[in-house]
């Protein structure tokens, strides 16, 4: 029977690390910032779509990534920019992002004149990115259906994050009680 314990005790510890590190994972892509220019090192694909200048050196660009994480799990996002004609996108000049959900819709993006841009997509899984003016340009937006507004994601992802933090703190539990059980059972034996 002292065998099977042994064996159970190591198998427990074994098991908790695992858990532990499953769930520390699972917070990490629950509460990692969001990467503002879509070059995340994930295995992702980059399409640049047409850029837009406003005939006084002001450029409205974007690109969508189409990026997988793991077994079946993948997701695209588009993201634009406002910024000066020659320069590179940057997290300063990103004035709008949003998750595709599934859909082949890239935003059109037209000068009204040389200080007015108007985004406009008829549908998105979720805006997580909105900037109203850039570089003294006003931006408005059309959108046609959000699936996900920035508030419902953000109660997912904080219930996902307890959750995963209950995993997580039992988890460490076992595994303290697992490592203490290892540990008296060796001091019994010397």
């Amino acid at each position: 029977m002292s065998s099977f314990r042994k064996v159970s005790s190591y198998f427990m510890l074994v098991v908790s690390v695992l858990g532990i590190a499953v769930f520390l994972h699972n917070l990490y892509i629950v509460l990692r910032p969001q990467d503002p220019l879509g070059e995340a090192n994930y295995d992702c694909i980059k399409g640049d779509l047409p850029s837009i200048p406003n005939g006084s050196g002001l450029v409205a660009t974007a690109h969508v990534t189409s990026c997988s994480f793991g077994l079946a799990h993948g997701a695209e996002t588009t993201y634009a920019y406002v910024h000066q004609a020659g320069e590179k996108d940057s997290k300063e000049s990103l004035v709008f992002r949003f998750a595709n959900a599934g859909n082949l819709y890239r935003p059109q993006m037209v000068w009204n004149d040389d200080s007015s841009l108007h985004i406009s997509v008829p549908e998105v899984g979720e805006v997580t990115e909105q900037v109203t003016s850039r570089e003294g340009v006003k931006i408005s937006y059309s959108i046609g259906k959000e699936d996900m507004t920035r508030e419902e994601s953000l109660r997912l992802r904080i219930r996902d994050a307890e959750i995963s933090s209950g995993w997580l703190i039992l988890f460490i539990a076992i595994c303290v009680l697992s490592a203490g059980s290892i540990r008296r059972r060796k001091n019994k034996a010397t």
